[in-house]
């Protein structure tokens, strides 16, 4: 799936930013969260997660260009996550009697003796 990576909302009233670097290569895998672009905003710099894992297609600026919240930034190929997804990868509670008994005063686990 072709993930169009947009300049996410930077801040309250803070339109777009500079491009102060760019963290990633064309080719090169990344995985959700890792920081793929550096913007300095006013005063401030601050590094843009990736929302997906995948592998970058194409960057579209370049280091010193303006962008503007909205813009679409980087292609990547994977895949998004989904809710469903994260559902899934959540462990399941241990019932009772494995590992410990409920208390039934507050349903806290208590440890047996």
């Amino acid at each position: 799936m072709t993930i169009e990576f947009k300049l996410p909302e930077l801040g309250e009233n803070i339109e777009g930013g500079d491009v102060v670097s760019i963290l990633v290569e064309e080719g090169e895998n990344v995985s959700e969260g890792q920081s793929v672009i550096e913007i300095e905003a006013g005063k401030a710099s601050m590094e843009i997660p990736s929302p997906a894992d995948g592998v970058i297609s194409k960057i579209l600026v370049s280091q010193g260009d303006n962008v503007n919240v909205g813009q679409h930034v980087i292609t990547i190929e994977g895949e998004m996550k989904t809710s469903n997804d994260a559902a899934e990868s959540k462990p399941e509670p241990k019932p009772e009697g494995e590992g410990g008994e409920a208390d039934a005063t507050d349903g806290r686990w208590a440890r047996s003796a």
